[in-house]
C-alpha cells in the first residue's frame, strides 16, 4: 500500500514538473531575453582587422522590442538624453509592460506558444488592441524620448523618409544616446545602426569596415546575400538591400564634399533598383 502511494506521489510530482516546464517554455522562454541587445561601446573580440574609428562616439545601441524596465537597466551606465527609435511598421506596443511581440500581435498567423501566452495573459487568443499601451507612452514612463522612423519591412521607404532619417541623424544632440529596435532586432535595426555609422563616419571609414564592425557586435552582415535556411527573403531581395547600402554610402560621401545635399534629389539622378528591399530579417 505504501509503495502504491509512493508511486502515485512520484507520478503526480512528475506530471506537475512536466506542466511547469511546459509553461515556462511556452510563456517565459523569451520573457527575460535581451533581444540581441548590443551597443557601439561593446568590445570587439576578433582576430579580424577592422577600423574602429568613430564607433564608440556613435553612442547607440540596438535590440528587438524588449521590456523598457530591462532596457532602462541596460542603458543606466550611459549619460545624456536617451532616444528610442522605433523601426517597426507593424502593430505593436506593450501589454502590462510586456512587448506585444511576445504574443505575436504583429503576425497574422501566431503559433501555438503565442496563442498559449495570449490565453495566459489576456484570456483570449485574439489580438486585444484595447489592452495595448502605445510605445510612445510606455517609453515616456521610463524617461525615454521617442521617435518613429519609417524604415520599411519589405519595401524601400519613400525618398522623403530617407531624407527624414538623415535629418534626424544629423540633428542628434551631441550627448544623446540612441536605441534602435525592430521586431527581432536584426534586419531593420542593423540597417538603422549602419546608416547612422555611415552618416557620422563616411568616408574616413570604409563601408566594408562599417558593416563588418556592426556584424562583429551582433548585427547582420549586410554584404552577405546567401539565403538562410527557412529565410523569408530571396537572393534578389538581399542583393538589392546590399545595393541600397552601397548607394547610401556613395550619397553621404558626395554630400560631405559639397555635392547634392538631399537624398531625394540625388536619387533622381542615381535611382535605386525598382523592387529593392530595405529592412526586415533573413530569418
Amino acid at each position: 500500500m505504501k509503495n502504491i502511494l509512493k508511486n502515485k506521489v512520484i507520478l503526480i510530482g512528475g506530471i506537475i514538473t512536466v506542466i511547469m516546464v511546459s509553461i515556462l517554455y511556452l510563456s517565459l522562454d523569451s520573457f527575460y531575453s535581451d533581444g540581441g541587445f548590443r551597443t557601439t561601446q561593446d568590445s570587439i573580440a576578433s582576430t579580424q582587422q577592422v577600423n574602429l574609428t568613430g564607433l564608440q562616439e556613435l553612442q547607440a545601441s540596438g535590440s528587438a522590442l524588449i521590456r523598457f524596465s530591462v532596457l532602462e537597466k541596460k542603458l543606466l551606465p550611459f549619460q545624456g538624453p536617451k532616444i528610442i527609435v522605433d523601426g517597426m511598421a507593424e502593430f505593436h506596443g506593450f501589454l502590462k509592460g510586456i512587448p506585444s511581440t511576445f504574443f505575436a500581435y504583429q503576425r497574422k498567423s501566431p503559433n501555438l506558444k503565442h496563442i498559449f501566452r495570449r490565453w495566459i495573459f489576456t484570456q483570449s487568443k485574439s489580438v486585444r488592441p484595447d489592452l495595448v499601451t502605445p510605445e510612445a507612452e510606455e517609453a515616456k514612463k521610463y524617461g525615454f524620448n521617442y521617435i518613429k522612423l519609417n524604415i520599411g519591412s519589405k519595401s524601400i521607404p519613400a525618398d522623403k523618409h530617407i531624407d527624414d532619417i538623415i535629418d534626424f541623424y544629423e540633428g542628434l544632440p551631441q550627448n544623446a544616446w540612441v536605441h534602435f529596435h525592430c521586431a527581432h532586432g536584426k534586419g531593420r535595426t542593423t540597417i538603422l545602426l549602419v546608416l547612422l555609422d555611415i552618416v557620422k563616419n563616411a568616408p574616413k571609414v570604409s563601408l566594408e569596415d562599417i558593416i563588418r564592425r556592426h556584424h562583429l557586435l551582433g548585427s547582420e552582415d549586410l554584404m552577405i546575400t546567401d539565403v538562410w535556411e527557412r529565410g523569408t527573403y530571396s537572393k534578389e531581395q538581399l542583393e538589392e538591400r546590399k545595393e541600397f547600402v552601397k548607394k547610401f554610402y556613395a550619397f553621404i560621401c558626395q554630400k560631405k564634399t559639397g555635392g547634392i545635399q538631399r537624398w531625394s534629389d540625388w536619387n533622381l539622378e542615381n535611382p535605386l533598383l525598382n523592387s529593392a528591399f530595405l529592412g526586415g530579417s533573413n530569418k
